[in-house]
């Protein structure tokens, strides 16, 4: 019994060390295999991953064509625009060529035309400078009749003068250039009534006296009565030292300017009813005016130089400034400048030694500043020599010590003069 199970034992255990024989060899030909396998997996995933970079090169080198031939075909449209734009210029550049050749053709014509208007031109001038030669043997004969005219006026012009001074010669010396005495402040015309106004209200005199001479042109302020009233009852002085002798002037007489001017200071209203007394007797048919016009209205009449005999008169009045010391609102500077030197002569001070300094010679040192500052402290020391300098660079005479007056005794009116006549100077 145990021999047999013992013999199977021993059949069972070699089956299975024979089944375990043949499994093994099946277990080592399974690895074989799968050694195979993976290494058919490993050579598979290497040929993949060469296939997938063989395709991003080809993805690469397809962007790359695109790329290109988008920026050819860009380039193409460029081109395109830069041939049409060529193509637009071309054109343009063939419409402005015959535009050219056209302007060319009608110069070429314009310029034929030219010419002969030149041809015509020459040919009028040659009889203009034909005429032009018998114009001046006429203007020499002319300036011969001329210069024969103003020998007999100049002739004329010495006996008058000679004649007028024989009359001053002939003058007393202590008659006075007024019909009443300063004091005879009642006297006829205008009596008491006269006398008052002037001592109560002398600027209703002034104006009348202004608004009779601006009748004949010879009025010291403009706008008349109101003129007067305003600005000569302003500065009384510098308005009777203009008015008075004119008045005297056409009674036959004369008065001094400064005598007028220290008149009207020391003693205005007497010397007002006095000067405006002896217009009334003028205008009431005095017999002075009609001598004193009628030998300069037969100069006139006879030499035939009126615009020349005019302005004598002037000068014998003894102004040398282009404009009068009472015209205070005249061109150039009018009311403004009036109204400057009245209210703030600084501005005028400052501009005038300006001016003088561009002149190189400068009242006070500073220019304009200096002008404006050190001028308006000392006006009369300024003027001293700041007139003098403008009325040398005027072609005219001022003394300094009459400068140092004026701006001592008027000296709004002297700046205003002496600055107009800078301002004269500078437009021409």
């Amino acid at each position: 019994m145990y021999a047999v199970c013992g013999a199977v034992s021993k059949a069972d255990h070699e089956k299975v060390q024979a089944d375990l024989e043949s499994e093994r060899e099946g277990t080592k030909e399974t690895k074989e295999d799968l050694k195979k396998e993976t290494k058919l997996r490993k050579d598979a995933e290497k040929k993949a991953e060469q296939t997938e970079a063989e395709i991003a090169e080809i993805k690469e080198e397809k962007e790359k064509l695109d790329a290109e031939n988008k920026k050819i075909a860009d380039e193409a449209k460029k081109k395109a625009s830069d041939l049409a734009t060529t193509k637009k210029t071309v054109d343009k550049l063939k419409a402005d060529l015959e535009k050219e050749q056209e302007a060319a053709a009608q110069a070429q014509t314009e310029l034929a035309e030219a010419k002969e208007r030149a041809d015509a031109a020459e040919k009028e001038l040659e009889v203009k400078v034909a005429e032009a030669e018998q114009i001046a043997i006429a203007a020499e004969e002319a300036k011969a009749g001329a210069e024969e005219i103003i020998a007999e006026v100049e002739q004329k012009e010495a006996a008058l003068e000679e004649e007028v001074s024989k009359q001053k010669e002939a003058k007393p010396k202590g008659e006075s250039a007024w019909s009443s005495g300063l004091c005879s402040c009642c006297a006829p015309p205008g009596g008491k009534g006269l006398c008052i106004k002037g001592f109560l209200c002398p600027c209703l005199v002034v104006g009348k006296m202004n608004a009779d001479l601006k009748l004949d042109g010879s009025a010291p302020c403009p706008g008349g009565c109101p003129g007067g009233c305003c600005l000569g009852c302003c500065c009384l002085p510098c308005y009777m030292c203009k008015a008075a002798p004119i008045i005297a002037e056409k009674g036959g007489k004369g008065e001094g300017k400064w005598k007028a001017c220290l008149c009207g200071m020391c003693c205005p209203c007497c010397y007002v009813t006095q000067v405006h007394r002896e217009h009334l007797l003028i205008n009431e048919g005095g017999g002075g005016s009609p001598k004193a016009e009628a030998p300069l209205q037969e100069t006139m009449g006879e030499g035939g130089e009126g615009a020349e005999a005019k302005p004598k008169p002037e000068k014998a009045a003894g102004s040398k400034w282009s404009t009068g010391l009472c015209k205070c609102c005249a061109q150039p500077g009018g009311v403004g400048l009036c109204c400057k030197s009245m209210l703030c002569p600084c501005l005028i001070t400052g501009k005038l030694n300006g001016y003088l300094q561009e002149q190189e010679v400068p009242a006070c040192k500073g220019g304009c500043k200096g002008g404006c500052c050190l001028g308006c402290c000392c006006l009369p020391c300024f003027m001293r020599n700041a007139a003098p300098a403008v009325a040398t660079l005027a072609g005219i005479e001022e003394a300094k010590c009459r400068a140092c007056m004026c701006g001592l005794c008027c000296p709004c009116c002297y700046l205003e003069q002496v600055y107009r006549e800078s301002l004269i100077l500078s437009a021409g």
